[in-house]
């Protein structure tokens, strides 16, 4: 068991600060390197390196939790927003080098580009859920990291685009999901805390505002705008 699962990194702290510029440093190199790849016709093999990395991460963390002794049914499973971009932002790399339809590649997309908003409020308010003990610390920003690389990588450089009114779609798809999720939190009861059903996080963030129930609503309400501006500032600026 974790003494101290829960920690937050201050905005604006010089921990803040430094994370958060390597991890900029960090999307931005790859997604330069990416471009060359492109060029030169390996992105193939570009789209295995990254996706294999980013799918090992997923198994590999819930190996690194159970090694370490504290891995726990209430707090482990990958059933958070950024747990399930994670794992989308492996798959979806490899997916692209296989002749799977393309709509299907493309709902996966779309549920990415959407849920990196999660990710994006991860690394802007960073939340840590799982302590920050031995490699726990830095795989934090690899799994963020990783989500906000995925969903620009195939934006930008694949040139994959949402949809209209994906926005909301992937909104609605995500309505039976939390639903889910919050039944799951209930059965296991204790800590179980997964989308942030049972009670809102510890960000320091403005948009995180009252208890439960009411801050499932607010939630769901300030995910539902960050939708819709990030499909209409994208479509905008094509």
């Amino acid at each position: 068991m974790l003494e101290n699962r829960y920690y937050a990194i201050s905005l604006f702290s010089n921990e803040w600060w430094i994370n958060t510029i390597l991890t900029i440093v960090i999307i931005s190199l790859l997604l330069f390197v990416s471009k060359n790849f492109l060029k030169k016709n390996k992105i193939k093999s570009f789209n295995t390196f990254v996706g294999s990395i980013l799918l090992f991460r997923c198994v590999w963390v819930q190996w690194y939790q159970y090694s370490m002794g504290f891995w726990d049914i209430e707090w482990s499973l990958p059933l958070q927003m950024c747990s399930l971009s994670a794992i989308m932002s492996g798959l979806l790399p490899i997916l692209e080098n296989t002749e799977i339809s393309k709509k299907y590649k493309q709902l996966i997309f779309e549920f990415l580009f959407y849920f990196s908003v999660g990710a994006f409020y991860s690394i802007l308010t960073p939340v840590y859920t799982t302590g920050t003990e031995g490699l726990i610390y830095y795989e934090y920003y690899i799994s963020h990291g990783g989500i906000l690389f995925s969903a620009i990588y195939f934006y930008m450089i694949l040139g994959y685009k949402p949809r209209i009114y994906s926005w909301l779609k992937i909104f609605l798809y995500t309505q039976p999901i939390l639903l889910l999720i919050h039944i799951i939190n209930y059965t296991i009861g204790g800590q179980a805390n997964y989308f942030y059903t049972m009670e809102p996080p510890i960000a320091d963030n403005p948009l995180v505002m009252g208890q439960y129930p009411m801050h499932i609503i607010l939630l769901n309400l300030f995910a539902l705008i960050h939708f819709g501006l990030l499909y209409f500032f994208t479509k905008k600026t094509k």
